[in-house]
């Protein structure tokens, strides 16, 4: 059995979940690989640096037992500490593949974010005959921002467009909306067709010029990357390029496999994409928004769904005055999970700790204090305490460990690793980050009730 760690930080659930549900996917083709992965919540750190105990889950992943390692990440998992993982990896004979970054020792697999971006540009180029493009670029310190826009300068000047112009901008739709007030208030330079660095600013450069009167295409073309479910709730849909993250993942898994067993790659391995060529730049696509309704109308049902759950659960939990309380209700909820077998496992040196708002990492023991499926029976004690074992094992030995993917996501609050939640595969309520809500909140009912009963103490 080939164990492989993948190490994972980042703000885009609806992009990692696809890269978890591909690798899910992939290894119903693989009798011998195991994958675990080792799932810290990421956010969108544009002007200030992530707190340490962001990365703590990490330190749960014994380099030493895995055969193998994948990384993904944005840019607020700092490259320095990365770059850690890597070499003590490397140290040891064990290969690494970097997802959508380089790193030193590791090889990487991801789009070809120059390739796709010129491509695209020079298409509608040739297409539409615009004349006056521009350019609204993502975070200025991004790997993948700085190839799209080079992507876009080169196929503008094999158009004979010198200077094309370029707005900097970071990843968000309120910076996109920022980016087209300003083309607005040079009317006599107002593009015909605007590329964008991602679909969060395709859609904020759309709603804003919609808003003033222009429309779209007829008197500007718009353009995104990434195939993100937001260009959908544009009209017309915006035009992208589909990463097809699951590919991405599968190809990742097959790279680490190989170079696991001795073959040798290429440094630099690229995964194939899409481009998307909808209304947005002229081009008719009736499946493409007919696949926009089906969408929109499945992720309202859904949104629908969780919050009718998150309102329950916050009840539950909340107002819960003992741990026991919060746990029973762990159980009675974890079947939104969606996953074969659901564990929470209590960090002991958080459930020893007498300073409120102290940094607490990891302890060597665990505590199995809430369960859900059909994995194990057994009987909890007065404090809701199924087992007690090594934090390193992941789960007791009670518990087999032996399913084709397990998801290992950090139970955290302010600087405290409050615990961890393990799952047989990937929780379906993490592709619209509710699983991060769900985990937050849990995570923030643990640490009050615990205060409650510190001062009953």
């Amino acid at each position: 059995m080939k164990r492989i760690a993948f190490l994972s930080f980042d703000w885009d659930y609806e992009i990692i979940s696809e890269y978890y549900l591909g690798l899910q996917d992939h290894l119903k083709d693989l009798d011998d690989v195991q994958v675990v992965i080792f799932n810290a919540f990421g956010y969108y750190y544009a002007r200030h640096k992530p707190k340490a105990s962001s990365f703590e889950i990490f330190s749960l992943c014994n380099i030493e037992e895995y055969d193998g390692f994948l990384i993904q990440g944005n840019r607020g998992w700092p490259p320095a500490l990365r770059q850690e993982i890597v070499n003590k990896a490397v140290a040891l004979g064990k290969p690494v593949v970097s997802i959508n970054y380089d790193l030193v020792g590791a090889h990487s697999v991801g789009t070809n974010n120059y390739q796709e971006e010129f491509e695209l540009v020079h298409r509608v180029l040739s297409d539409r005959g615009c004349e006056r493009p521009a350019f609204v670029n993502g975070l200025k310190t991004s790997v993948e921002a700085t190839a799209r826009v080079q992507g876009y300068q080169y196929a503008c000047a094999q158009h004979g467009i010198a200077n094309a112009a370029v707005y900097q901008a970071n990843w968000q739709m309120e910076s996109g909306m920022a980016a087209a007030k300003k083309m607005l208030r040079r009317p006599n330079d107002m593009p015909d067709v605007v590329f964008c660095c991602n679909d969060d600013l395709a859609l904020g450069v759309q709603k804003t010029l919609q808003e003033a009167g222009l429309r779209v295409p007829e008197d500007v073309m718009i353009t995104g990357f990434d195939n993100r479910k937001v260009r959908l709730q544009a009209i017309p849909h915006i035009t992208t390029i589909d990463r097809d993250y699951r590919t991405i993942a599968k190809t990742a898994l097959d790279a680490i496999v190989e170079l696991i067993d001795g073959a040798k790659l290429p440094e630099k391995l690229y995964s194939p994409a899409r481009h998307i060529l909808t209304e947005s730049c002229g081009y008719l696509s009736k499946e493409a928004a007919a696949a926009g309704d089906v969408a929109a109308a499945v992720g309202v049902n859904s949104h629908q769904r969780f919050y009718e759950v998150l309102s329950d659960f916050q009840c539950a939990v909340m107002d819960a005055m003992e741990l026991y309380t919060v746990f029973e209700n762990c159980e009675r909820f974890a079947r939104e999970l969606d996953c074969p077998n659901a564990y929470v496992a209590l960090n002991d040196d958080f459930l020893c700790s007498r300073m409120p708002g102290e940094r607490i990492l990891y302890g060597d023991e665990s505590h199995l204090v809430a369960r859900a499926g059909n994995g194990i029976t057994l009987a909890c004690d007065n404090d809701h305490v199924y087992l007690s074992y090594e934090t390193r094992e992941i789960l007791p030995s009670a518990a087999p460990f032996d399913c084709p993917v397990y998801t290992i996501s950090p139970l955290r609050h302010n600087d405290a690793c409050v615990g961890m939640v393990v799952t047989e595969g990937v929780p379906s309520i993490m592709s619209r980050g509710f699983l991060a809500f769900f985990l937050n909140m849990l995570s923030q009912a643990i640490d009050a009730v615990h205060n409650i009963e510190l001062l009953r103490a």
